[in-house]
């Protein structure tokens, strides 16, 4: 059995990529000096989306890293031009990562043909939702509000459907991620840290002109990190996401990335992101065969040793001790009791409204109205489903998480490949904060279909190779004997693809 066809970029089109993506960088850092005035708000939003346009042509693979970088810093970028030209509550800044993931649309215009398998059946559902969810939203929210919500939902999860019918370039593609992530989780952790110990002007201006109460004061040692995204969870999930992912590498120069990330992950002060982590760690333990466990320790022990002397500090320690004392006492919390509270009242509002709401009436989208309908968060994303899509949108769309979940269960090549055993582990870690919080739009919402898109890649790649086929088929099947069908690489002549499966 051959490995399968993996288009490479050419080195042109790599040098034009590489080309477009630095005087991107220079554009930004020009325009965060005040170059362009207010219009550098809608100059970034611009050259974001061409320079995406340019990579998803010429270099799929860096493509996908430009877009997550986008999401982990844009918002530090929209505080900075607000801090400099003057507070803009519905910044169009905000625009950038949602539109530039959006493009992903040509991957699947490129593969529309491999969506017919079962691998994607779940997609289709969740699409289904998200169609319910906008008609009901054009009718309740109105038509700015609804598209916006549309496309915060759907583009990350284009995303993720793209990273998934991109198995041709897997192995490029999971280098490029763990690099990715390998050097923003260090720098995004320092500035977290950094926030907490010596909090910058925009981010306390940002603070004051949200009125987010929930997150602390503008002030050293009281606010609740936020890093370079908008809010303490968004944060949490992406450091989460990075240490899982960076762990399953290689090397002794990630530990102190890790360590310091893991201090700020602790800063947050969000815990249901430390819960997260915890569940993330212990999946991607079992995933991994026995002979792997004692490195993994050991690499825990060095990790948390690293990270001890930050966390010793006094102002550290009694920050992080004050939150955790709290998981011993959660019936007695206050945040906790506040939040079953209001969680009751919606579900009791979910069930009159059986329909939905429709999207729109969740999120930053009620701001874009002056009769705003709806509620800004409801803290819980399991009745944020059916609070937006109703009993119908929301068993459509939970169905289809769930079969997206059950199928990574079982791809066995995730004992092999530390890749997307992390990414397994990485999905079901996010999934876990859903009882708190919103996980499948924004940010967070990027992190988990990237999770689950990769995983199909991972699967998609390996039954191609055979490892797969290795991991699950009868001794005839792994002796080469015999290859199913199913399991022949696409060719030109148009044979089977494995993602009919």
């Amino acid at each position: 059995m051959t490995a399968p066809e993996r288009p490479q970029a050419t080195p042109r089109a790599l040098n034009t990529s590489s080309v477009a993506v630095g005087l991107f960088v220079l554009a930004t850092l020009a325009m965060l000096t005040g170059l362009g005035g207010r219009s550098a708000n809608f100059a970034y939003v611009g050259l974001a989306v061409v320079v995406g346009g340019v990579l998803i042509q010429r270099s799929p693979v860096m493509y996908s890293s430009f877009s997550l970088w986008l999401w982990f810093v844009t918002p530090l970028v929209r505080r900075m031009l607000d801090y400099r030209h003057g507070w803009n509550p519905t910044n169009v800044v905000l625009l950038a990562p949602p539109l530039v993931a959006a493009l992903s649309i040509v991957t699947l215009m490129r593969h529309g043909k491999e969506l017919r398998g079962r691998l994607f059946a779940p997609y289709l559902l969740i699409l289904g939702a998200l169609g319910y969810g906008y008609s009901v939203g054009l009718l309740v929210a109105g038509f700015i509000p609804a598209t916006y919500a549309l496309l915060t939902w759907i583009a990350p999860m284009i995303f993720g459907v793209h990273l998934a019918l991109s198995w041709r370039h897997y192995v490029e593609l999971s280098a490029s991620i763990r690099r990715t992530f390998a050097v923003a989780l260090p720098v995004l952790a320092l500035y977290g840290v950094y926030q907490f110990v010596r909090i910058t002007p925009w981010d306390a201006a940002w603070m004051i002109n949200a009125d987010l109460k929930s997150i602390g004061s503008p002030l050293p040692f009281l606010v609740r990190v936020f890093g370079t995204l908008n809010t303490p969870g968004p944060y949490a999930a992406f450091l989460l996401v990075g240490m899982l992912l960076v762990l399953a590498g290689k090397g002794v120069a990630r530990f102190p990335g890790i360590a310091l990330a893991l201090v700020a992950l602790l800063l947050t002060r969000t815990r249901s992101s430390w819960v997260a982590f915890m569940i993330g760690l212990v999946i991607m333990q079992l995933s991994q065969p026995v002979v792997r466990l004692p490195r993994r320790l050991v690499a825990l022990v060095v990790v948390v040793l690293l990270a001890a002397p930050l966390t010793a500090i006094p102002k550290f320690r009694t920050t992080i001790l004050s939150r955790m004392l709290t998981l011993t006492s959660i019936n007695s919390d206050n945040s906790f009791i506040k939040r079953v509270q209001f969680s009751q009242e919606a579900a009791n509002g979910i069930v009159q409204t059986a329909l939905g709401n429709g999207l729109g009436t969740t999120g930053g989208a009620i701001k874009l109205e002056n009769h705003a309908v709806g509620i800004r968060s409801l803290d819980n994303g399991f009745l944020e489903l059916f609070y937006v899509f109703g009993w119908p949108g929301g068993t459509m769309f939970l169905l289809g998480i769930l079969a997206l979940l059950i199928r990574s269960l079982r791809f066995g090549e995730a004992r092999r490949d530390q890749f997307a055993g992390a990414m397994r582990a990485t999905g079901i870690a996010i999934i876990a904060i859903m009882p708190i919080g919103d996980v499948f739009s924004g940010s967070t919402g990027t992190m988990l279909w990237m999770a689950l898109g990769l995983g199909i890649s991972a699967h998609a790649y390996h039954l191609t190779t055979g490892l797969a086929l290795r991991s699950r088929v009868t001794p005839m099947f792994r002796a080469g004997v015999l290859a199913p069908q199913w399991a022949v690489p696409v060719s030109r002549a148009g044979t089977p693809s494995p993602l009919a499966q």
